[in-house]
C-alpha cells in the first residue's frame, strides 16, 4: 500500500517513541487535544486499526484505518 506524505506525517507525530508503532498510551495522548477518551473508547480504536492482532499500530495499519 502506498501511504501518502500527510499520513506519514500524522503516524510519526503520534509515535512519540519513533518506534515504527502507534501504541494505545501514544494514541490517548494524542487524543487527549480532543477531550478525554475512555479506556474503553481507546481499545476499540486500537482493535480496529491493528489488523494483525499485535495491540499496536503500524504505518500501513495507519494509513488504512484514517482514509
Amino acid at each position: 500500500m502506498t501511504v501518502s506524505a500527510q499520513h506519514r506525517m500524522q503516524f510519526e507525530e503520534i509515535d512519540t517513541d519513533g518506534d515504527g508503532y502507534i501504541t494505545a498510551d501514544e494514541l490517548k495522548e494524542s487524543l487527549q487535544g480532543d477531550g478525554k477518551v475512555s479506556p474503553e473508547n481507546l481499545a476499540v480504536i486500537v482493535r480496529m486499526a491493528d489488523e494483525d492482532g499485535d495491540r499496536r499500530i503500524d504505518l500501513d495499519e495507519y494509513a488504512k484505518f484514517v482514509r
